[in-house]
């Protein structure tokens, strides 16, 4: 009997002895799970508003600067060059000397052109003293038989003559026929006009023309004062604007169209013959705009994340014309709309996030 009694103790205790025990192993599993809980974290995005605007369409194209004027310096005479005034880079006026060729020749040309000159003046008064006329009575000298006289005193030809030598006499100094910049220097003192095709060229640097072509597709909207933008590739962190100015009204063989454009050259920055990245801009009315760094790609189709009430949605979109930083969307976004544009990568549809 007392052996029953002690083997019911020992159960009792060890019973309670393994409550206890489960008690305390499921307090530990609670305490456990309640520090390892991590609130979901939230990604703080950027967002801009969907809006209809008028949206720029770009057309990009290369282009070619040109002086607006560009005059070639010839010799008008030839002659050994004794003079050359100028370098190149030089800036001119127009009339100003810019060099000279021996002149000894072309004087004794003009003076003798003179004196055959007197001499035809004389010639001519005999022959109209022959009529009962005298020179100084000119204008009492019936038209025909002045005409007669100056032809076979040789007076006409002997007056072409001079104006002729004193021309080419004056051809002996060479001057600027525009105002603008010496380039293309030939000219070298002490040898002969005519060992060089010309003296020099002279830009006027003041206004660019830019040529530069499109697909005959892209004329759609392109017309004369539209606003064009370049940037020289000499100068890639810089930009210039100017204004179509003409179109060129034929398309040639490989489909594109020469268009011409006007532009302010201050400090004259911009060279003749530079290469420029064109960039021509079109309006397109009525659009919906958001930047380009709010389209995704996944699984091979267009989405934006927008922002509502806390959460990223995903939204499937088309878009329409694209420039540099904005695309138009056609479907799948309305206006209004808050969507995300920075820190969307790693986005998923329903992630919690927050405005800046």
């Amino acid at each position: 009997m007392k052996h029953l009694v002690a083997i019911f103790i020992a159960a009792i205790f060890y019973a309670c002895t393994t409550s206890k025990a489960g008690d305390a192993s499921e307090g530990d599993v609670s305490e456990s799970a309640r520090l390892s809980y991590v609130e979901p974290t939230s990604v703080e995005v950027g967002t801009v508003k969907a809006l209809k605007t008028g949206f720029q369409l770009e057309l990009v194209s290369n282009g070619r600067l040109e002086a607006q004027r560009k005059a070639v310096v010839p010799f008008r005479v030839q002659e050994q060059i004794n003079a050359v005034h100028v370098t190149e880079g030089e800036r001119v006026v127009a009339g100003q000397v810019l060099g000279s060729v021996d002149a000894f020749t072309y004087q004794k040309r003009l003076d003798e052109a003179n004196n055959r000159y007197l001499q035809s003046v004389i010639d001519l008064e005999d022959r109209l003293l022959g009529f009962g006329y005298q020179l100084k009575d000119s204008t009492k000298i019936p038209e025909n038989i002045m005409s007669m006289a100056r032809i076979r005193s040789g007076y006409n030809a002997s007056a072409i003559a001079v104006e002729e030598a004193r021309r080419n006499l004056g051809h002996t100094s060479i001057l600027a026929p525009v105002s603008g910049v010496v380039t293309n220097l030939e000219a070298r003192i002490h040898n002969p006009s005519n060992a060089f095709q010309e003296f020099c060229e002279i830009l006027d640097l003041s206004t660019m023309h830019l040529v530069f072509h499109l697909l005959e597709t892209e004329m759609l909207g392109v017309q004369t004062g539209q606003q064009v933008e370049l940037t020289p590739f000499a100068m890639p962190t810089e930009s210039f604007t100017g204004k179509v100015t003409s179109i060129n009204p034929a398309v040639d063989d490989k489909g594109m169209v020469r268009i011409t454009a006007t532009v302010p050259n201050p400090g004259h920055r911009l060279m003749d013959g530079m290469n420029a990245r064109v960039l021509l801009k079109n309006a397109v009315p009525n659009s919906l705009v958001i930047p380009k760094e709010a389209v995704l790609y996944r699984q091979n189709r267009q989405v934006v994340f927008i922002y509502e009430n806390g959460k990223a949605i995903w939204k499937y979109v088309k878009t329409g014309h694209e420039n540099s930083t904005h695309v138009t969307i056609t479907e799948g976004l309305e206006e209004g709309m808050e969507v995300i544009v920075e820190n969307n990568l790693n986005l998923a549809h329903e992630s919690n996030v927050t405005r800046r």
